[in-house]
C-alpha cells in the first residue's frame, strides 16, 4: 500500500511532476516490487544448485550457455515453483490495494455498490471471485507441482 501511495504521490511531491495516471502508477508499483520477489527467488534457485551439476557439464563438454539452459534452469525452475506460485497468489490479492488511489478495481466497485444500495453483497461476491480464483491458481500451481516431481513415487 505504501509503494502504491509513493509511486502516485512521490513525483509531484519531490519533482512538482506529478504521475497522470492512476493505473500506470499502480502497475508501476507492483512491477517494482514484485520484479524485486521474483529475481530473489529465482538467484536463490539458482544458487541452490550443488556445484557439481557445473562441474559435471564442463567435463561432459557443454558450454556455458549449454550447461544453464539444458541442465541448471529445468533443476531450477522445479524447485521455484512453491515460491513463485506463492508470489502469484499474493499479487492476486494485492490487488485490491489498487483501490487506495482510487483505480476501478473489484472491492471499490463492490464498496461503491454497498455505499450507493445500502446492501453487502456485492462485498460477498466480490470475496467469493477472488476466492475462487485463488483456488483456481493453488489448483493449477498443485498440478504443476505435481507434474516437476517425477522423482517421487
Amino acid at each position: 500500500m505504501l509503494q502504491v501511495i509513493v509511486v502516485f504521490y512521490g513525483p509531484g511531491l519531490m519533482f512538482d511532476y506529478p504521475m497522470t495516471s492512476r493505473f500506470t502508477a499502480v502497475l508501476i508499483a507492483f512491477i517494482i516490487n514484485y520484479a524485486c520477489y521474483f529475481s530473489e527467488i529465482y538467484r536463490g534457485g539458482i544458487e541452490s544448485i550443488p556445484k557439481g551439476q557445473y562441474e559435471a557439464a564442463q567435463v561432459l563438454g557443454m558450454k556455458k550457455g549449454q550447461t544453464f539452459f539444458r541442465i541448471i534452469l529445468p533443476q531450477v525452475i522445479k524447485r521455484i515453483i512453491p515460491p513463485m506460485s506463492n508470489e502469484i497468489i499474493t499479487l492476486v490479492k494485492d490487488t485490491s490495494l489498487a483501490r487506495i488511489i482510487a483505480v476501478e478495481e473489484i472491492i471499490l466497485v463492490a464498496q461503491q455498490l454497498v455505499n450507493n444500495y445500502v446492501i453487502i453483497w456485492p462485498l460477498f461476491y466480490s470475496g467469493a471471485f477472488y476466492l475462487i480464483f485463488v483456488g483456481i491458481l493453488t489448483l493449477l500451481f498443485r498440478f504443476a507441482e505435481k507434474k516437476l516431481n517425477y522423482y517421487k513415487v
